[in-house]
């Protein structure tokens, strides 16, 4: 009895690296839905030391990832657009 080679899929290293898909940069210019234009808000955040930490140690693994420069700012506005009623208490 003769056994056929049976093909087990794609190859996932045949293909070339994903792009990145600028999920952050878009996430930064994103105007709120339903607007023609984006109106801004100021805020005064008061930060912690250990917020601080975390932030810049989110900037320097961002940085390493080659995913570029963002400030606090940018930091904190991401994590404002995704912010849900689910993440509060």
């Amino acid at each position: 009895m003769v056994k056929k080679k049976r093909s087990l899929g794609r190859d996932p290293f045949e293909d070339d690296a994903p792009s990145p898909s600028g999920t952050v940069e878009k996430l930064i210019k994103a105007r709120p839905a339903g607007s023609p234009e984006a109106r801004e808000v100021a805020v005064n955040v008061r930060l912690t030391p250990a917020n601080i930490k975390h932030l810049d140690a989110i900037r320097r693994g961002l940085a390493a990832a080659g995913k570029g420069e963002y400030s606090r700012n940018d930091l904190i506005r991401i994590a404002i657009a995704l912010l849900s009623a689910d993440d509060v208490g």
